[in-house]
């Protein structure tokens, strides 16, 4: 009898557990888009250079009535046009207002008249409040599978340790929920329905989800998309260092090499130049023919902290000023200039 009792009150815990979850997905799942990317890049034919079109895939989360969406900055960070869909099938263009690549995350605005209808605004959620073993689902597009939903718990926290104390320390939240290509940008949801971080990456050896996700904190982006100045510079980077500096004769100890640039952004409104040529340095995967970024105002690029400080020091510079950029191009070391906006 005993046996059998037990045996109802974990049956009545799992469907009480499952019905939760449900009618969780229906409440937030109208919050959540899939972001589709075009980008430019360039492939080398020999001799010759030619553009080539792009597509890639995202997730996001509505966050204001408005048409404001949180996601990750990777997602976006090169894009040339960006379009997200709603669960109820509206498609809307978008702009990147901000981004932050060393947090991964973006703020996007919907362009002309965004339409609520029944769609709902994420609840942002107070990440410090989130506890180790707690459960958690995630919301996004894995594989481009829409609207797919894994569930999980946190498993620990991450805060990076070469952040400068200057600045924001920024923290994952590491999860055993699935994430996948496709759900990055999209939101970690706590058992109340709240948005408590945003996915941005994974840990592998095989390239495959293997039960170790990070997510950017709520509050983290909250303080960085909502408080703190970003600019998008439309350009990823890779700070290279090592061999890897050495094999490309940059003529300090590290750079930031320019992989690709999207033609709206900063970056390429300076002039700067991404790469064109696969290839495999050392065991890092890079873009060979893009421009090396040595220094920005005087600060140069020594480390993952490096950006903080070169953030800190335009700061300084008062509007109209002008800033100068060192650069290495095909083994010629130039400047491009700008005036703070």
């Amino acid at each position: 009898m005993k046996l059998l009792k037990l045996l109802f009150f974990l049956l009545f815990v799992v469907s009480v557990q499952a019905q939760k979850l449900s009618d969780l997905y229906k409440k937030v799942n109208s919050s959540v888009v899939v972001i589709e990317i075009i980008s430019v890049g360039t492939e080398s034919n020999g001799s010759n250079r030619q553009l080539v079109k792009e597509s890639s895939q995202g997730s996001g989360v509505l966050i204001s009535e408005d048409g404001k969406i949180w996601t990750a900055a990777h997602v976006v960070q090169s894009a040339e046009v960006v379009s997200v869909e709603f669960v109820d099938g509206d498609i809307y263009e978008a702009t990147i207002v901000s981004s932050n690549p060393q947090a991964d995350v973006a703020l996007l605005q919907i362009k002309n008249n965004f339409q609520l209808k029944n769609k709902k605004v994420a609840t942002i959620g107070d990440s410090d409040k989130t506890l180790i073993g707690e459960d958690v689902f995630v919301l996004g597009a894995p594989h481009g599978f829409k609207q797919s939903l894994s569930r999980g718990i946190i498993s620990g926290r991450y805060v990076p340790d070469h952040r400068s104390n200057d600045f924001v320390k920024i923290e994952f939240l590491q999860t055993d929920a699935a994430i996948n290509p496709g759900n990055s940008g999209g939101p970690m949801f706590n058992m109340k329905g709240e948005v408590i971080g945003i996915a941005s990456r994974i840990y592998s050896a095989s390239g495959g989800f293997s039960g170790i996700g990070f997510a950017v904190s709520s509050n983290i982006a909250q303080k960085l998309l909502s408080e703190e100045e970003n600019i998008w510079t439309g350009m990823e980077g890779l700070l290279i260092t090592g061999n890897v500096a050495k094999a490309l004769n940059v003529p300090q100890e590290s750079g930031l090499l320019v992989l690709s640039t999207a033609t709206q952004g900063a970056a390429s409104k300076l002039g700067l130049q991404g790469g064109y040529v696969p290839a495999v340095i050392d065991g890092v995967e890079l873009l060979l023919g893009g421009d090396v970024i040595l220094q920005i105002a005087g600060i140069p690029f020594t480390d993952d902290n490096s950006g903080y400080l070169i953030k800190k020091k335009l700061k300084e510079f008062k509007k109209g000023e002008k800033i100068s950029i060192s650069i290495l191009r095909h083994g010629k070391i130039g400047t491009a200039e700008f005036y703070k906006q």
